[in-house]
């Protein structure tokens, strides 16, 4: 009996706090109802933003355009440069080097050639392709040139170059002296010129017996001996040359260039002596 009272009041205080609650959530409600209706009071009020927001999109578009634009000119001008430049590969004769250009004297014309930065030079030296540097280009040498042409500038800008070998020099003498250390040979000519003969790995040699021609090789060949070489001038040595082919005639005396001087004259006299 005595509980109920005790009941009644927890009762009483449950319910007031049921009622603090309301108020408390009745409060946030309403508070949260009049912040959206300030929000939204705050967006329609404000009709000059809108035209401005509205035309936010368009200097997008614009930029766009603009871009393609941009992209469009550029694609141009890159056809235009491919139209003008073309590659193209050159042979003849360097005539002029200066820093940054050599010119090369075609068959048709001279023609100047740039000197890029990743320009690479090759020669073959003694059988083996080698890489040279600008500064082995030199007045006179004999090269194949490649890269691409400017037709606007007339100016070829050069990927590779190729240095040739020279024409292949044939020269007979009588062995002087010989090197088995460097594998040189030195001979001397009838006119009296020294050359200094290196026999290289690719170097062929034959020996005529009388009869025929048969293989030989260095160790067969012994000053006094008579040869015929035939082989290119090693750059910027003078008198010397890389070895192809040797032939080797024996001991003996070189022929004389005089039969070859007083057959001209011969031949000339026989056309005058029909009359």
């Amino acid at each position: 009996m005595e509980k109920r009272p005790q009941h009644k009041k927890q009762l009483c205080t449950t319910r007031q706090k049921i009622g603090n609650t309301m108020k408390q959530r009745i409060f946030h409600h309403t508070a949260l109802i009049i912040f959206l209706l300030t929000l939204g009071a705050n967006i329609s009020a404000a009709p000059t933003g809108t035209p401005s927001e509205s035309q936010s999109p368009s200097p997008t578009v614009s930029d766009k355009a603009k871009q393609i634009d941009d992209l469009k000119e550029r694609l141009a001008t890159k056809v235009a440069e491919l139209k003008q430049s073309k590659r193209q590969a050159i042979y003849g004769t360097i005539k002029s080097v200066s820093v940054s250009t050599f010119t090369v004297e075609t068959a048709t014309k001279d023609l100047k050639i740039e000197l890029t930065d990743d320009i690479k030079i090759f020669q073959k030296i003694k059988g083996v392709r080698t890489e040279l540097k600008i500064e082995n280009l030199e007045k006179g040498d004999i090269v194949a040139v490649f890269g691409e042409y400017d037709a606007t500038l007339e100016l070829l800008k050069a990927k590779i170059v190729i240095i040739q070998s020279s024409d292949p020099l044939r020269i007979a003498g009588k062995i002087t002296e010989m090197s088995k250390s460097d594998y040189t040979i030195t001979i001397q000519t009838t006119d009296s010129k020294t050359y200094t003969i290196d026999f290289e790995t690719i170097t062929k040699t034959s020996v005529w017996n009388g009869k025929e021609l048969q293989k030989g090789g260095f160790s067969k060949l012994i000053p006094g001996d008579i040869i015929h070489v035939t082989g290119t001038a090693v750059p910027k040595k003078e008198n010397r040359v890389s070895a192809t082919r040797i032939t080797n005639l024996g001991g003996g005396t070189l022929p004389s260039p005089t039969p070859a001087t007083t057959a001209s004259p011969s031949a000339t006299i026989k056309p005058t002596a029909k009359p």
